[in-house]
């Protein structure tokens, strides 16, 4: 017998009856991120498959649990349609944050308190420092741009900035209309988990200094163009063609 032949035959036994389920785990899985998905159903106890719902509306999962009595905790996410659908048709039930949500919403809140700390703090000292003396403009030439991340080498606000500050404009107005985020995901063409991300944030700094903290390509050579720009090479295309020939390969 072949191994294909074995795996035909493994695949057609029929699925073992998945019997009465007390603890449900429920989480939502991409068939096409962004635009498609199905929820999951889990046994917890035995941690095995049991059902696969067509979408992750609150209805189809109210449906699924009225006819599955007998549930006494559901495991899920923090997604509020399945609270929902919980809460109408297993009022009974408790219902838990997985372990996974739970590291997840953890890690944020740090991820979230460590970036709101370095943003209060004043930059130490150094060559990328503005407060440094060393690198300190001359009388009479403009200082380079701060290099906070927010402008590029020219002073101007970088599109990444201007994008999210647009972005995050347009989902709090939706927002303000009491739209869901499903209902701002589609209207503005977004992936629900970025949609949720701008309805959530508590400021437009919040998400900037996230998005504009991590290592740029441009950051290695921040310490030779202040150094060059102290010397009175102002111009940027002289800038950029002279870190050009040092291997910086982006454009500004």
């Amino acid at each position: 017998m072949s191994r294909f032949t074995l795996i035909r035959l493994v695949r057609a036994l029929p699925d073992p009856p998945a019997g009465p389920v007390t603890v449900l785990g429920v989480d939502d899985v991409a068939k096409r991120k962004g635009h498609s998905y199905a929820t999951v159903l889990m046994d917890m106890d035995s941690h095995r498959l049991i059902d696969m719902l067509p979408d992750r509306e609150a209805e189809t999962f109210a449906d699924w649990l009225r006819a599955h009595p007998g549930i006494e905790v559901i495991c899920r996410d923090r997604g509020g349609a399945y609270a929902r659908a919980a809460r109408e048709a297993a009022p009974a039930a408790v219902q838990v944050a997985d372990r996974f949500h739970l590291w997840q919403d953890l890690a944020e809140a740090v991820e979230k308190t460590v970036l709101a700390s370095l943003a209060a703090m004043d930059p130490p000292p150094g060559p990328d420092s503005p407060q440094d003396p060393a690198t300190a403009a001359s009388p009479g030439v403009p200082a380079p741009a701060e290099p906070d991340g927010f402008r590029d080498v020219h002073g101007h606000e970088r599109k990444l900035v201007t994008r999210h500050r647009e972005r995050y404009a347009a989902v709090q107005a939706l927002r303000a209309q009491d739209c869901s985020v499903r209902e701002i995901a589609r209207r503005l063409g977004l992936a629900r988990g970025t949609a949720a991300k701008f309805a959530s944030a508590a400021s437009i700094d919040e998400l900037l200094v996230k998005a504009t903290g991590r290592p740029a390509i441009l950051d290695p050579f921040k310490p030779y163009l202040g150094q060059r720009w102290n010397q009175g090479i102002t111009s940027a295309a002289a800038l950029h063609e002279e870190i050009r020939a040092r291997g910086w390969t982006g454009d500004t």
